[in-house]
């Protein structure tokens, strides 16, 4: 069956053709009970004996005695009875007894005869969701963006342009850290390649990959005043000593690059590394067992 409401107005038990005749069915007598329930505070007399008491009824609340129901519903008292613990065994209703009268309060009556209430909190609710999710994802878009820019700025004002998706990655997490801001390292990037804006080609290729610079914090360290500066001669690969050689094959064997600075690689033409220290020549030994 289809969730929903439907709204029956008061009085049909008193409708020509659906009136009850003789005993109610336990359909009518409950629908009885809604019909008579309070649906909003009021106060009802009571007669006991003779003196007078009143009863203030919340919405959903009704008081009547075991003998008036009984009469009501062409049942016997003992029939309302077990109706009426029937009804509370299953939580439909509580009942209470006060000066001789029975207070019965229809259980979840919020529920069920206020559902446009509800449905308005919900819709409003819904909206009011719908609403805060765009804002956070059109915040998040801007966030993107102003971050992609904010990248994109410093990662041209870095001095060599190596591994942009890992210098986009240590770029995020430097500034998620809170340890600089956006501008200050920025200002610090520029200065660093400054410093070496004065440097000869040959000298350029030892700065650091963008990733390892950040990720080393490097940022924090002041950059050398070269500004204005003759830069240093480069070392002669001629007056390197036999240690400084193999220094530099140990590391050209581990696959590290080979610098125009020191001549000629091993094995080739013209080279400057003294015959005795080379082994293996290196230009040959790739590929061998």
């Amino acid at each position: 069956m289809t969730k929903g409401y439907v709204l029956i107005s008061r009085g049909l038990l008193k409708h020509p053709r659906f009136k009850p005749s003789g005993p109610f069915t336990q359909f009518e007598a409950w629908y009885w009970l809604i019909e008579a329930a309070a649906y909003v505070p009021r106060e009802v007399p009571i007669i006991n004996g003779t003196r007078g008491d009143v009863v203030t009824l919340q919405p959903g609340e009704l008081s009547h005695s075991i003998r008036f129901l009984a009469r009501a519903w062409s049942w016997s008292d003992k029939r309302v009875q077990r109706f009426l613990s029937a009804l509370k065994s299953d939580q439909s209703v509580t009942t209470q007894t006060t000066t001789g009268q029975t207070v019965i309060t229809l259980c979840n009556w919020g529920k069920y005869q206020n559902p446009f209430a509800a449905a308005t909190t919900q819709s409003a609710t819904g909206v009011t969701t719908q609403t805060t999710t765009k804002k956070k994802e059109i915040k998040e878009k801007k966030d993107i963006a102003l971050s992609e820019r904010s990248f994109s700025e410093w990662y041209s004002a870095y001095p060599k342009k190596k591994s942009r998706e890992a210098a986009k990655r240590a770029y995020a997490k430097v500034i998620a850290s809170g340890a600089i801001t956006e501008s200050n390292l920025l200002a610090k990037t520029v200065a660093f390649a400054n410093s070496w804006a004065a440097e000869p080609q040959e000298r350029r290729q030892f700065i650091p990959y963008p990733a390892s610079w950040l990720n080393a914090g490097a940022y924090a360290d002041e950059p050398d005043n070269r500004g204005g500066e003759a830069a240093p001669a480069p070392i002669d690969p001629r007056a390197f000593t036999p240690a400084q050689w193999r220094k530099r094959l140990d590391s050209h064997r581990d696959g590290g690059d080979w610098l125009e600075l020191w001549g000629p690689q091993p094995g080739e033409p013209g080279c400057l590394v003294p015959s005795h220290l080379i082994v293996t020549p290196v230009s040959s030994s790739k590929g061998a067992a």
